[in-house]
């Protein structure tokens, strides 16, 4: 057991009183920290760029060259070109498609088809050399024209090196033209508007090679009209140049 024995009744008052002024001046020095704290943090800081920190693995297009290596069976290594179909040509399996995949994504399916031919089995894809990859850049900006694509380029980033958008842009409904399945058309809209304002991820408005990004003067219909508008504006020979089928029915995703 601990004691507190007071001399007499004034020094008892007087530790009192210097506790008391000690607990205030501690809660005081904590009430300021805090303040200085929430000072500190309430400016909102710019939010990061969007895609920051992401790790987006190449996907693999025509004309691409591809190195192929086996480890246990060196006889069947192999320096490949990807055609404009898609498709490499190899030992023992024929034809198996590569565009569109990533190359550890290739390396997976190869591993499988030759697993059934072969006892050992590993592989690893290379890509030796990379077609050169363009995007085309319309609508209401000031420089419509094809842009060389860059490593982790956005649609943002390809309007302002197509001269930035011009007064009248609907910057809420730009469209993404991708190619999909079957050298299918494939639309997504993004509101670039959120994307100046960091409201967007890096994955909403990213590029691949031949896309085509629209921006159009006022907000878009849907579907078949969709489409029609913005063949309407873009020069015909860019779909034909990106190897786009304009046969088939174009597709529309709705991001938002």
């Amino acid at each position: 057991m601990i004691s507190v024995i007071a001399k007499d009744n004034r020094s008892a008052r007087a530790s009192v009183s210097s506790a008391g002024v000690s607990v205030f001046l501690i809660c005081a020095f904590v009430i300021i920290l805090a303040g200085c704290s929430h000072q500190e943090a309430s400016p909102r800081l710019p939010a990061p760029f969007p895609g920051a920190g992401i790790v987006d693995e190449y996907i693999l297009q025509p004309y691409d060259v591809l190195e192929i290596k086996f480890f246990y069976n060196p006889n069947l290594n192999e320096t490949v070109t990807i055609r404009p179909d898609g498709m490499i040509s190899l030992q023992m399996i024929d034809e198996v498609r590569a565009a569109g995949f990533t190359p550890s994504q290739l390396d997976a399916l190869l591993t499988q088809k030759y697993s059934l031919l072969l006892d050992q089995v590993m592989i690893t894809v290379f890509v030796r050399s990379f077609n050169d990859q363009k995007i085309y850049v319309g609508g209401e900006v000031y420089s419509p024209r094809v842009i060389h694509l860059k490593e982790r380029m956005n649609a943002l980033q390809a309007v302002f090196m197509a001269g930035g958008f011009k007064p009248d842009a609907d910057v809420s409904d730009v469209v993404i033209i991708s190619r999909g399945p079957d050298q299918r058309p494939v639309a997504r809209r993004v509101n670039l508007g959120k994307a100046l304002k960091g409201g967007l991820t890096f994955e909403d408005y990213r590029l691949r090679s031949y896309d085509i990004v629209f921006v159009p003067k006022s907000s878009l219909a849907k579907a078949s009209q969709f489409m029609t508008h913005i063949y309407s504006f873009l020069p015909h020979q860019v779909f034909l140049a990106f190897d786009y089928d304009l046969h088939n029915e174009p597709v529309e995703i709705e991001t938002e």
